[in-house]
């Protein structure tokens, strides 16, 4: 190119109004920030350009803003980006202030590109009569009604923006650098904006015809056309492009673009949101979500990601460990939509309720929609709480083993009689298991009772009335709520007012009768039998459970209700009910030292083979069998598999092996969630129970097996095998396996939507198929095939330097320097057809196999439902009959009379954990023997595990189970009540720190240690009958030594004179023991927990333990013994062992005085 030439060609300033300068004037270098974006610019010397940049100005975010600024700073309408000091030379623009905005001075240099992405020019924000920066027009000397005033400032933004608009609009790198025009620059710290998010907004419209229309804009745009101009010849799909491209067309693009006509009429106002800018769509369509779900964390899917906004984000970024940035409106954070259910279970597990929201329309099908440039519709797909969650088949709860959280719905009604008495009705439902339990009880001030039910159902989730509990019960469930040991915070959700009992009815028939709004409703219900036993229920039953069927209604799991015939009381006369005390007092569940179920009497007793059987196993050892006719048949079945004497139990125990939780699995059918996956997993589990035994059975006795449990069992298993074998037949297992809803059938007339829409799909196939063909006839390339280009399919793809000639109907998609690829106009719309076709035959596949899942639990689901049952009882007992064979148990012996004896019994918990052996003790109680005893003896003798082996071995011979001794015989007890001050078993064993103690916890309820005590106390009282086995340990500790010596003489002389219970007293009164058995020598006997004791030289004494139980009462307690084995300091000791010796001799002295 020549000089000639190069000085004739078009600068790009030569399409902008000059501004013209004074001659012969040099101004002084300003000393002010320069504002780039102002039209200043065309009044600055080119030697400007040489002298060394002025600093910019910070601008704070403004989650650092304390203050806002003056009004002077936020009179700008137009948002925009900020541009790099380069490009500012060439694009400068406008930048919109932040109504919150601060700005400082900068007090370290630019010095590398993180630090200098945190600068930004200070914006031009003086009114229209002056275009320049108050320092610019105060140097410059410049009229403001010079010539430069004779281009209007608005027509010159626009024209600006207009360019940079269609300049750049295509260059994604810009974009994701700098964001969308009206997108501020990110700092250092802030992630790039994702694409999905610059494609799901559309592209704003310019509104004024005058940009277009200027000559010199025209020609401006022509000279930065992507489009080659000089290749167009003869090329008549080209030359469309060239057209295209000067009415501001997109590369590739075959979408109208707007020519600025019908457009002079201004648009409606936007809404602007907190950071100054206009929302866009998708934060408009994210501001109505969140006003239609209040309370609800929404996780919305965007892309490939689901994102969080606002305080959603933050609470995100906070639980999830993930970051969250600020991007336009709102706070930001996102995860990948693969594997978002872990992330979903965490925010679950800390109480938040939690809404999916999907796309209701796939990107193949928004590609090739009228609306493609619009925004995806997207609406609330599913709501969850951690309750509610029904987890995948084989999914781990690494909270509570096998037992998935529960929801609880509560009901209160005030009792006549003392001040608190109070009625409460509950519900409880695991969704996950379908297992539901439901009570009606009374209780008393301190809230004993519903604190039983909570400890033995552990919700997660409980349904309360707003308005109307009573003060006691709120802060029962307040407690329950702070001091969970499963590490899941529990939630309360509201009723905003109780229905009354006719409502309440009217509603759970209708649930129970409207086949719309329960399809599933069991042959039962219709012949009415159903519906009498709800109303049975007790009215306040029937109005907790009517809010439990509104309120889980809307997570779509209120099936779960359905079947009431497998609905379970809480509380019956044929179990005993263990309070919440007793239940950490003997650590049933988990130990009360670190909160797990090691060392608790559960995993000693838990050898089940399949997850549903390890959860009744857990309602067994909490609600111990107190009918004697029941317990012997489920004690003389442990027996009889322990013999292993059948090949049947043989059989049945081997099939119980890898079962996965049919349990789960059914109520998954039930819901509609259960993937083709898991119900090829299921129906072959089933398949496999109904097939293990090919005989059928005309009655249960036809088995042949001496348990009438074990018969009944056996009895049910072949039951499903033909309605089984019906749904296995219908489906094409390979195919579910692999998930393929809508090739899994084998009858394709069951579903003729679905067939409907896979001929239509296969036909739109055949003719791409076809035009292909033609394609490579036209093109003389035979092995030309469709090439997919970023999820693009159907294209054609040609190389630049062999590129055949194009027809002119071909559409250009995106071409590199080696490719170029195009779609033939017919093919786009077969294109669009077929992703029409693959959008209505998912619709049809998942209809289709909604159908059959509602099939199968219609049909199947109380046949199968009582066969897991009846599998659950057989892994309970296979579970205590390998308990009693690897642990040399013995079985217990049932008695008519209130006797209790125990031969050499042991400690299940403690034998487990000790290296050496366990020390045998007998106790012997009733018949010829006294029904209490008080137990004396040193500290760390060895007294409380004594008396918890006794409850312990109580307890498990009740459930049904063999026991740690060398024989026990017994009367069935009513009820285990203890009040016990030990912490735990494990602590005993074990260098452990105890979290909360028992005075912590109690005083979060409100309560002093000594009160709680006597309310436990005096509720034991109430409880006890003469079947009763009661321990109290230490009692009256909590305050004076009188004060305690003289509450327990009274509470021990009760239980003795009028309940007369069998009675474990543990004391370190020794005055109290010789009294009560002066008094009661036939009922009372005396013993203590031996010892050695030897002198050493000094006057000290070293004691030792032989954990063995001695008769008559111990003298001493040897505090200071414990405590020099605990190695309190010396001095310390010796101190307080001169110090027990005067107030012994002191006391010796009055005694013998008053005789």
């Amino acid at each position: 190119m020549s000089p000639t030439d190069h000085r004739s060609q078009t600068v790009l300033s030569s399409y902008f109004s000059p501004s013209p300068t004074k001659p012969g004037k040099r101004r002084a270098r300003p000393d002010s920030p320069i504002d780039l974006t102002s039209d200043a610019e065309d009044e600055i010397s080119s030697s400007y350009i040489d002298e060394p940049p002025i600093k910019k100005i910070k601008v704070v975010r403004p989650s650092q803003s304390q203050s806002r600024p003056s009004s002077s700073l936020t009179s700008s309408k137009k948002p925009s980006a900020t541009p790099n000091y380069t490009q500012s030379l060439l694009f400068s623009q406008t930048l919109s202030q932040r109504s919150n905005a601060r700005y400082e001075t900068p007090a370290a240099p630019r010095s590398s590109a993180g630090a200098a992405a945190k600068w930004a020019f200070v914006p031009q924000t003086s009114s229209p009569q002056s275009h320049l920066s108050p320092g610019l027009d105060s140097r410059s000397g410049h009229d403001a009604n010079s010539k430069a005033g004779s281009v209007k400032e608005t027509e010159k933004v626009k024209r600006r923006e207009a360019f940079k608009k269609k300049f750049l609009s295509h260059d994604i790198q810009f974009y994701l650098r700098h964001g969308p025009r009206g997108d501020t620059t990110l700092d250092a710290h802030s992630e790039p904006p994702d694409p999905d998010d610059l494609m799901d907004e559309p592209a704003e419209e310019d509104s004024d015809a005058e940009v277009d229309s200027d000559p010199e804009y025209t020609k401006l745009m022509r000279i930065f056309s992507h489009k080659d101009v000089s290749s167009t010849k003869g090329k008549g799909r080209d030359k469309q492009n060239t057209s295209a491209s000067s009415k501001g067309a997109g590369r590739g693009s075959n979408q109208p673009q707007s020519t600025g006509k019908g457009q002079k009429g201004k648009k409606a106002p936007q809404k602007i949101g907190p950071s100054g800018k206009t929302y866009t769509p998708l934060e408009l369509q994210v501001l109505k979500l969140k006003e239609e779900y209040p309370g609800t964390l929404l996780m919305i899917e965007v892309g490939y990601k689901y994102r969080f906004f606002g305080d959603d984000a933050q609470i995100a970024a906070k639980e999830l460990g993930i970051f969250a940035y600020e991007d336009r409106n709102f706070i930001v954070a996102f995860i990948p939509t693969e594997n978002y259910s872990v992330r979903l279970k965490k925010l679950l597990a800390k109480g938040y309720r939690v809404g999916i929201v999907n796309q209701a329309e796939t990107a193949a099908l928004k590609k090739v929609s009228e609306k493609k440039s619009g925004l995806f519709e997207r609406q609330l797909t599913h709501l969850y709480t951690d309750t509610t969650y029904v987890d995948d088949l084989d999914s781990v709860d690494e909270r509570e083993p096998h037992s998935p959280p529960p929801f609880t719905c509560l009901v209160e009604e005030p009792r006549g009689g003392k001040a608190g008495d109070v009625n409460i009705a509950m519900i409880t439902l695991c969704p996950s298991t379908g297992d539901v339990v439901w009570d009606d009880f009374q209780d008393s001030l301190m809230r004993i009772e519903l604190e039983t039910r909570l400890t033995h159902t552990r919700p997660a989730e409980v349904l309360i009335p707003d308005n109307g509990l009573s003060e006691s019960t709120t802060k029962m469930l307040k407690y329950f709520a702070r001091n969970t040991t499963t590490g899941v915070d529990i939630r309360f959700e509201y009723i905003k007012a109780v229905m009354p009992y006719a409502e309440a009815f009217s509603l759970v028939s209708k649930f129970y009768t409207n086949k719309n709004f329960a399809p599933v409703a069991s042959d039962a219900f219709r012949s009415k039998k159903l519906m009498a036993e709800i109303a049975d229920f007790p009215q306040r039953v029937v109005v907790a459970l009517a809010h439990a069927v509104q309120y889980l209604s809307e997570f779509g799991i209120a099936d779960a209700l359905l079947e009431t015939q497998f609905f379970t009381k809480f509380a019956t006369r044929t179990h005993m009910l263990l309070a919440a005390n007793t239940m950490r007092n003997l650590e049933v569940y988990r130990n009360e030292t670190d909160y797990r179920i090691e060392g608790s009497l559960l995993r000693i007793l838990d050898q089940t083979s399949t997850k549903f059987g390890a959860r009744l196993l857990k309602q067994w050892i909490g609600r111990p069998l107190v009918d004697k006719r029941a317990l012997q048949q489920r004690i003389d079945a442990v027996e009889e598999i322990k013999a292993r004497g059948s090949e049947s139990l043989e059989i049945l125990r081997e099939m119980l092996r890898r079962l996965p939780d049919l349990a789960k699995g059914l109520c998954r059918i039930q819901y509609g969630q259960c993937t083709p996956p898991e119900l090829v997993t299921i129906l072959l589990a089933f398949e496999k129970i109904g097939n293990t035994f090919t005989q059928d059975f005309q009655n249960p006795s036809d088995v042949g097996l001496r348990s009438p449990i074990l018969n009944d069992i056996i009895y049910a298993l072949p039951k499903i095998r033909c309605p089984i074998k019906e749904f296995i037949d219908a489906v094409k297992l390979d195919e579910a396996r692999a998930g393929q809803k809508e090739l899994m059938w084998r009858d394709p007339d069951r579903f003729p939507d679905l067939v409907e829409a896979a001929v239509m799909l296969h036909t739109t196939e055949v003719e791409l198929t076809e035009d292909l063909r033609s394609i490579r006839k036209r093109l003389r390339m035979p092995s030309l095939e469709w090439k997919t280009h970023l999820n693009d399919e159907y294209l054609i793809e040609l190389r630049n330097a062999k590129k055949p000639p194009i027809p002119d109907d071909w559409i250009l998609h995106s071409k590199t320097r080696v490719f170029v690829r195009y779609r033939p106009a017919s093919v786009t719309e077969k294109v669009a057809a077929r992703a029409r076709y693959q959008e209505m035959l998912e619709a049809a596949s998942k209809n289709a196999y909604r159908d059959f899942l509602q099939e199968i639990s219609t049909k199947c689901y109380g046949v199968l439902r009582d066969v897991i049952n009846k599998l659950a009882v057989a892994d309970c007992l296979n579970s205590l009959a390998r308990v009693a064979s690897d642990s040399n148990y013995v079985k217990p012996e049932f008695t008519d009379d209130d006797s209790l004896y125990i031969k050499e019994g042991r400690h299940p918990v403690l034998e487990t954990i000790r290296t050496t052996p366990y020390r045998t003790n007998d106790i012997q109680m009733g018949l010829n023997r006294p029904r209490s005893m008080i137990i004396t003896g040193p500290n760390m003798g060895g007294k409380s595990s004594f008396v918890r082996m006794a409850a312990l071995i109580v307890l498990m011979a009740q459930v049904g189970s063999y026991v740690p001794a060398e024989s026990v015989r017994m009367g069935l007890c009513d009820s285990i009540l203890t009040r016990m001050g030990g912490k735990a078993t494990l602590l005993a064993m074990k260098s452990i720190v105890v979290h909360p103690t028992p005075a912590s916890d109690d005083l979060a309820k409100g309560r002093s240690t000594f009160m709680v005590e006597m309310s436990e106390t005096s509720d034991i009282l109430h409880a006890a009958t003469s079947k009763s086995l009661v321990i109290l340990d230490e009692l009256g500790r909590g305050t004076s030594t009188f004060d305690g010596m003289a509450i327990a003489d009274g509470v021990l002389r009760q239980l003795i004179e009028r309940t007369k219970s069998k009675t474990l007293f543990i004391t370190h009164y020794p005055i109290i023991a010789a009294s009560i058995q002066r008094k009661y020598p036939n009922e009372v006997a005396n013993i203590h927990m031996g010892y050695n004791l030897d002198s050493r030289f000094g006057g000290k004494r070293q004691i030792t333990f032989t954990y063995h139980v001695k008769e008559g009462i111990s003298t001493e307690s040897f505090g200071i013994e414990c405590a020099r084995l605990a190695c309190l300091p010396e001095h310390l000791l010796e101190v307080a062992s001169e110090r027990g010796r005067a107030f012994q001799e002191k006391i010796e002295g009055r005694i013998r005085r008053n005789k």
